[in-house]
């Protein structure tokens, strides 16, 4: 089933890119079987539909070197000197690692958001704001980052982590627990830090090193800098057999995760089962201005908290299950009024025959005629807060 769902939503990319208006009226059908030799009549208003393979192998690009306004540029310079400091030109991945040292020590785990400049001096964030804070002082040290994030994990929900290019490759560095995960089962050099689309394509594959005694402390000094690199487990503490089971987990839940983004602009889809053979309706999150229901991916494959241009963009893809031959309501809740337009795409077994907007809410009315329908909804100019979902027969 895992199989036919990812070949079913594996990387959908949909553009909707209207040619400019024509004067078809001129145009006669003779003239269009002549432009087209099969036969068929030539679309002169068509849509582009663009597949694309996973941006995990991709090189870098300028995004991943961006360090946005907001930053205060001679503060990062002078944490990375500290960070740095007597470090006769260090290789990047020796910058990766005391990168990763200060932010996995520094910060303790509480909700932040902002610049990375804020966050450092807040000291403390979760998983999206130190992975966050990584990149962009990686960057500040010249090195490509992106944001990778994975979703429906079983107790962590979603998960932001970093990776870092050199060498040719990207290379994965979790800064919520001081991670890496090694090509060898020691770290000798001789070997290569492996990347995420290595840690999914084969959850067993590395050795998980730490960087740091304890991740989340909220404490970064010399006796943190001067730390060896460790091999998770090695230790004969109890905090080594609690970080083996943690490791044991984190390996289950990222062998789970679906969808995945490799930077912040990867187009994701985010899946929404629906079954209405035995109940009449679904819903999904709760209608109360506040998409955080969604936003904890709690419920499997339950759709997200926005569709459209956030970071990553997304949009969602249904799989309906419905007596054939009946019309369902499909019904989306914004968080906000008059939100951006919603589109939908029907991928199997559906026709729209209706469309319906209000204050605050979005009903696409879908004639079924197969017992499993599938189809698309994402927004094309802007970002759509979901507060809840419903749909209904």
């Amino acid at each position: 089933m895992r199989i036919r769902r990812a070949r079913i939503l594996l990387w959908i990319l949909i553009t909707l890119s209207f040619s400019a208006k024509l004067d078809t009226s001129s145009i006669s059908r003779d003239d269009r079987k002549s432009a087209n030799p099969g036969g068929l009549a030539a679309n002169l208003n068509p849509f582009t539909v663009r597949y694309s393979d996973s941006s995990s192998e991709r090189l870098p690009n300028e995004s991943d070197l961006v360090i946005p306004q907001d930053e205060d540029k001679a503060f990062l310079e002078e944490i990375l000197g500290t960070v740095l400091k007597n470090k006769t030109n260090p290789s990047d991945e020796e910058k990766c690692i005391q990168i990763l040292k200060y932010i996995s020590s520094s910060f303790v785990d509480q909700p932040n958001d902002g610049s990375a400049t804020k966050m450092i001096r807040d000291g403390f964030a979760l998983c999206g704001g130190k992975s966050h804070s990584f990149a962009i002082l990686c960057r500040k040290a010249g090195m490509p980052a992106r944001y990778v994030g994975s979703m429906y994990m079983s107790t962590m929900s979603s998960h932001a982590i970093s990776e870092v290019f050199y060498e040719g490759r990207w290379h994965l560095y979790d800064a919520t627990f001081g991670m890496f995960f090694y090509s060898r089962s020691d770290y000798d050099k001789a070997g290569r830090v492996i990347s995420f689309h290595d840690l999914v394509s084969n959850p067993e594959v590395g050795t998980a090193f730490k960087v740091v005694p304890k991740a989340g402390a909220g404490k970064y000094d010399d006796s943190i800098k001067a730390f060896p690199i460790t091999r998770v487990g090695s230790e004969q503490t109890k905090r080594s057999k609690k970080e083996v089971k943690l490791l044991s987990r984190y390996r289950k839940e990222i062998n789970e995760a679906y969808p995945i983004a490799y930077g912040s602009d990867d187009l994701v889809s985010y899946p929404v089962d629906a079954n209405l053979l035995q109940v009449k309706n679904q819903w999904f999150g709760k209608v109360n201005d506040s998409n955080e229901e969604l936003a904890r991916y709690e419920a499997r494959f339950a759709g997200s908290h926005y569709v459209g241009n956030a970071a990553p963009p997304a949009f969602h893809t249904w799989l309906v299950k419905a007596s054939p031959l009946t019309a369902v309501n499909i019904e989306y809740h914004s968080v906000y009024p008059n939100p951006p337009k919603l589109r939908l795409v029907p991928l199997r077994g559906a026709k729209v025959i209706g469309c319906k907007y209000e204050d605050k809410k979005v009903t696409f009315t879908v004639y079924v005629n197969d017992s499993e329908a599938i189809l698309s909804i994402y927004s094309p100019d802007d970002t759509f807060h979901v507060d809840a979902m419903h749909i209904y027969r």
